[in-house]
């Protein structure tokens, strides 16, 4: 039994024999430990489940410390492993980490979204695919799946999710511009109370993009979706956390329909601009979402900067999270749909009205369910004097204004802001 003599071989023998639901003597038949990490993978192979795949037409590139890489071919309901055959810049994600946290992973573990924000798992490419890889496949034997990935067709739009926990439901949802890969730290940190929802958006992420057509991208029309989210998945009321443009839709579904919400909770939340003022009224009488049908490919060191731009300190971040997470703008932006969903929401933003019966501050008053308020100190986009328009508008609500914080506060202080949450939904619930 060639694995036994080597330093650790019988260990990793072993957690491939879970992986692949083998015994343990048939793995020790192995050369050696890196064909455990080649047994796991065709575990994997064989656990592929294709109604979990449906709609994906990917290629992954594993690199196991200093196993050949391999590669998984996932399209047309099938899943094939090849040895080498995918290079790194053909791949549409390469996952990369060391041989014990691989095969922790393929036996169930360990979590991917953990381990990825912890920094054993590097991901280059597509973010959200390598969020979801693990949904994609049965739980080894012996282990347990703690992420679901989930579809919800509401009213002509199909919404993408990833799920995980038990419990009240959570739901996230993202900012302008991006996807629910930016709520993973909240999604893992959440999930150990809460059954967490995070969405994709329509005209974002892995979810729908229809035409920029009517009312299609207001702050209003993405509320009713979400509210239809919560009807066809039998969610009750639920907790809303919101970042930024997530935020805004957030409140808008809590003054719509006040008993589907528990709570809110706005992440460095967008509000009605007074920087936009001046431009609202034009911004009613135009269609500026039709531009992004034109090709205009903006270059990825400059995506790069700008999601820099969001934090106050970049340097909080792992670089290959803040990289994986700028090169998933860039993939999403090479769609139309995505280009002209985000001039559209942008349009609708900046074309809120401030004041007067309709106006935002007038209508923000008028929120029912209990609401939490976080602004970022050296936040960017969304001003901190917007905290103290909040506090007059909303006296009962919680409102804080975080030193030394930028635009994401749950990437940029996870534990800050998941402590937080975590008090919060908690009192929340105690005083039902």
């Amino acid at each position: 039994m060639t694995g036994v003599g080597r330093p650790g071989g019988d260990v990793a023998a072993r957690r491939a024999a879970s992986a692949l639901g083998a015994t343990a003597h048939d793995v020790l038949l192995a050369d050696d430990v890196h064909d455990a990490v080649r047994l796991s993978m065709v575990g994997l192979v064989e656990r592929f489940q294709a109604e979990a795949a449906e709609g994906i037409d990917a290629t992954i590139r594993l690199e196991i410390g200093d196993s050949a890489p391999m590669a998984l071919h996932v399209r047309d309901g099938r899943c094939l492993l090849t040895r080498g055959a995918a290079t790194a810049a053909a791949a549409d994600v390469v996952l990369r980490t060391d041989r014990s946290c691989w095969l922790d992973l393929a036996a169930g573990h360990a979590e991917g979204i953990a381990t990825f924000l912890h920094g054993d798992l590097e991901v280059h490419g597509d973010l959200d695919l390598a969020a979801r890889f693990e949904t994609l496949f049965a739980p080894a034997p012996g282990g347990q799946r703690h992420l679901r990935a989930t579809r919800t067709r509401i009213k002509g739009t199909t919404i993408d999710a990833l799920v995980a926990g038990q419990g009240t439901p959570v739901l996230l949802l993202h900012g302008l511009g991006a996807s629910k890969v930016s709520f993973l730290p909240t999604l893992d940190a959440l999930s150990d109370r809460y059954e967490v929802h995070a969405l994709d958006l329509p005209g974002y992420g892995r979810s729908s993009k229809p035409l920029p057509t009517g009312r299609r991208y207001s702050m209003a029309w993405f509320a009713d979706v979400v509210h239809g989210y919560l009807v066809a998945n039998r969610l009750g009321d639920a907790h809303l956390v919101g970042n930024s443009m997530g935020a805004r839709i957030a409140l808008e579904l809590a003054l719509h329909r006040p008993r589907s919400v528990r709570s809110v909770t706005g992440l460095a939340p967008a509000v009605a601009f007074d920087e936009t003022r001046a431009m609202a009224p034009l911004l009613r009488l135009l269609r500026p979402q039709w531009l992004g049908l034109a090709p205009t490919p903006v270059p990825a060191a400059v995506i790069e900067r700008i999601v820099r731009d969001l934090f106050h300190d970049p340097a909080r971040l792992p670089a290959n999270n803040l990289q994986a997470a700028a090169l998933d703008v860039v993939r999403m932006s090479r769609d139309p749909g995505f280009r002209m969903a985000l001039i559209a929401s942008a349009r609708h933003l900046g074309a809120d009205r401030l004041s007067g019966r309709r106006g935002y501050w007038t209508r923000l008053a008028q929120t029912i369910p209990p609401s939490l308020w976080v602004f970022g100190a050296q936040d960017r986009l969304v001003a901190a004097h917007y905290a103290g328009r909040v506090r007059e508008a909303l006296p009962a609500a919680d409102v804080q204004v975080w030193e030394s914080m930028g635009h994401v506060p749950q990437f940029e202080d996870p534990v800050r802001t998941h402590d937080t949450l975590h008090r919060w939904l908690a009192r929340v619930d105690a005083g039902r």
